[in-house]
């Protein structure tokens, strides 16, 4: 099972490569020399916003990044993640508030700078809601901490020289009853250097 997920895996980066990165990132675009990589753009600033709305269901998530460029090719930082759930469908009602940390790292890839592989571990606190099956209202809620490994690519476009947007595209190859999320993971946002 774990090489047909690490198989398919593989086949998606290779074949979606030309997908867009979701973190914001600092610095001239791809054309940038690695010669001429200077010290005062290695730190960047950047994140995403989500949100989610049907007739019953409300999601509100919030994770910025802070970001260290060691080499042109390799990237580091960390992401916080905040995600508020509101869930109304008579009788089950409840909201929910889950934060965590991640900590990644991104390699752009030689043969087409903008294209990357990006790996991330996230610990998130997550409320879990527990319903009675008799009278389908909330039993009680409880808070657990969730480890996920994410494991993909994407690909950021420029609009400036210090803006981009991207799409980052993952898979959580520690998936666990208890998980939140749902593979594949699609993260898209947009940076603004400073």
């Amino acid at each position: 099972m774990r090489n047909h997920i690490f198989s398919t895996l593989i086949i998606f980066i290779l074949a979606f490569g030309i997908s867009i990165s979701s973190f914001g990132q600092f610095g001239q675009p791809s054309s940038e020399k690695k010669s001429e990589f200077k010290m005062q753009k290695r730190l960047y600033l950047g994140g995403g916003i989500g949100f989610g709305i049907s007739s019953y269901a409300t999601s509100l998530m919030i994770a910025p990044v802070v970001g260290y460029r060691l080499t042109p090719d390799v990237d580091i930082g960390t992401r916080l993640n905040y995600t508020y759930y509101r869930y109304n469908d008579s009788p089950l009602k409840y909201t929910t508030n889950n934060y965590g940390v991640g900590f990644y790292a991104r390699y752009y890839l030689f043969f087409f700078s903008d294209l990357f592989i990006h790996a991330e571990y996230e610990a998130l606190n997550y409320e879990q809601v527990y319903v009675n099956n008799l009278t389908w209202e909330v039993d009680h809620k409880e808070r657990v901490w969730v480890s996920s490994l994410f494991l993909g690519g994407g690909y950021r476009q420029w609009v400036g020289q210090n803006a981009f947007v991207g799409i980052t595209v993952l898979w959580n190859i520690l998936d666990s009853l208890d998980s939140p999320y749902n593979n594949p993971i699609f993260r898209i946002g947009v940076g603004v250097g400073i």
